[in-house]
């Protein structure tokens, strides 16, 4: 028998078993959010901001709109530049070591998963995100000191400075959100697929008759009538005849 998929009987199947639709439902939602309350760890992110000049008008008091182009230009060409395994080899060095374990506190590995770079104009923003707001602190220091001073050794730029001349330009770690509501929706959908997809499968792989038209499809003849199930409410007469003459 070609069997094709009825939404109705499907719809009705996935009513039956909406107990245990829900309960998979709840079940996975709880996972996602006890994880993301108890279990993820807090994150941290700053960042800095460096501002570029065109080489060739860096002792000028104006630019022109060439010279703005340029600048963006090169703000983009800088963060391929500091994304290098050998610039972020040289910035991590620069971060440190922990003073617990003598392990060093970065390494251009872990940079290159902490950074993130983006351009407007002549401005290039470096972000860092760590679990320790620190070293999140640190990093942005070392990319805004020794990483210009590299960007100034590979292409001679002499116009990458810091907006300002201290710490102060450096953004205030903040707690990074956990996004506790949006995991917990992520887990109920998945929970409630994980009960949707094999009921449905299950469904589609069902031979059973369970309706006048599986058997008109399987034979190719009409169905004249069915015969309802018996039960003592089918029975006519008064309620509880059907019990007195079986016991006869």
């Amino acid at each position: 028998m070609e069997r094709t998929m009825d939404l109705r009987l499907l719809f009705s199947e996935w009513m039956r078993k909406i107990a245990l639709i829900l309960a998979c439902t709840i079940f996975v939602g709880a996972l996602f959010l006890a994880y993301s309350v108890f279990f993820k760890k807090n994150t941290y992110t700053t960042s800095v901001s460096l501002l570029v000049h065109n080489a060739a008008t860096v002792n000028q008091n104006s630019s022109t709109i060439s010279d703005l182009n340029a600048s963006t230009q090169l703000a983009g060409q800088f963060i391929d530049i500091l994304k290098n395994e050998s610039i972020l080899s040289r910035v991590a060095e620069s971060v440190g070591n922990d003073p617990l374990t003598g392990m060093p506190r970065a390494t251009a590995k872990s940079l290159s998963e902490m950074l993130a770079f983006s351009s407007s104009n002549s401005i290039l923003k470096i972000q860092a995100t760590a679990y320790d707001p620190q070293l999140c602190i640190d990093v942005c220091e070392a990319m805004a000191t020794r990483g210009a001073e590299l960007l100034r050794e590979k292409v001679e730029a002499s116009s990458v400075q810091r907006i300002e001349s201290t710490k102060e330009d450096i953004v205030k770690p903040r707690l990074v959100s956990k996004h506790v509501l949006r995991n917990t929706v992520l887990g109920m959908i998945l929970g409630a697929l994980l009960a949707i997809v094999p009921i449905t499968i299950l469904f589609l792989f069902d031979e059973t008759i369970k309706e006048g038209d599986d058997l008109s499809a399987l034979f190719g003849v009409p169905v004249l009538g069915e015969i309802p199930p018996l039960t003592p409410a089918n029975q006519p007469g008064k309620k509880g005849s059907y019990y007195r003459e079986k016991r006869k």
